[in-house]
């Protein structure tokens, strides 16, 4: 899972490697930096969606990696 919230936040290989064809290979990382130049509110609504998500996958699996805390 922690590869999981690592990939959320995953830009360079994507926009290196992946490229950024609108439709197929938009990713939240490269939407939020494209939106960065035109609409810096989007670009932070998307950032906050990305946080989010992962708090969200962390706090769900946290019984898995600390079975002695309890929330």
């Amino acid at each position: 899972m922690l590869c999981f919230a690592r990939a959320l936040g995953e830009f360079g290989a994507t926009i290196t490697f992946a490229g950024s064809f609108p439709g197929t290979t938009r990713t939240l990382p490269i939407a939020s930096y494209l939106a960065l130049e035109s609409d810096p509110d989007e670009a932070i609504a998307i950032a906050l969606v990305l946080i989010a998500v992962s708090v969200a996958v962390l706090l769900t699996l946290r019984d898995r990696w600390l079975p002695g805390v309890r929330g």
